[in-house]
């Protein structure tokens, strides 16, 4: 089928407008969980240390069980979200004409194939990708696991759960 200009830039306006909310949503959405997860853990371990529950011990365990599964989903999540990035990267090079980039005239109505192509191949956008692109998922999750904003949260609560382990230990052992 073919589209004029007009058409051809104003669905592709449509996709970019699109894809950039739902990049963004994702971090909104993070932050929700963050607070969710930040909230449980803290009520948990306050909970750990007022009861007489005699295994009250386990709870930090629990905590840290539970902020061990919630940062691999972040990391998940942020490698979900930054797939969408390539296709608004693509997008955005059609609009200031930069003839840099590996794909010239994007096609629009495509944001799950170019998704798909982003997550499972990590297929370079830009020639100087090429040195270091594509990269297995395994290591797309390491990276955004231990990015600072990723990681800060999950990282102080497994710590506190830690303190609170060996607290709770110790008070455990002198009774």
């Amino acid at each position: 089928m073919e589209l004029d200009e007009k058409e051809y830039r104003g669905f592709l306006k449509d996709e970019y407008l699109l894809l950039q909310n739902q990049y963004e949503d994702y971090d909104r959405r993070s932050l929700t969980i963050k607070g969710w997860v930040g909230t449980g853990a803290v009520a948990a371990i306050a909970l750990a240390f007022n009861t007489s529950y005699l295994n009250a011990f386990l709870i930090p365990v629990f905590v840290i069980v539970i902020a061990a599964v919630f940062w691999f989903l972040e990391a998940c999540w942020k490698v979900f979200q930054y797939s969408l990035a390539d296709r608004i990267r693509v997008i955005e090079a059609f609009f200031r004409d930069d003839n840099e980039i590996l794909i010239r005239h994007p096609a629009p109505f495509q944001a799950y194939h170019s998704w798909f192509k982003s997550f499972a191949k990590d297929e370079p956008i830009y020639e100087y990708e090429k040195s270091y692109r594509p990269k297995p998922l395994r290591h797309r999750l390491r990276e955004a696991a231990f990015q600072s904003f990723v990681m800060v949260l999950y990282v102080c609560i497994i710590g506190l759960s830690l303190l609170s382990l060996i607290i709770l230990g110790l008070r455990l052992y002198l009774n």
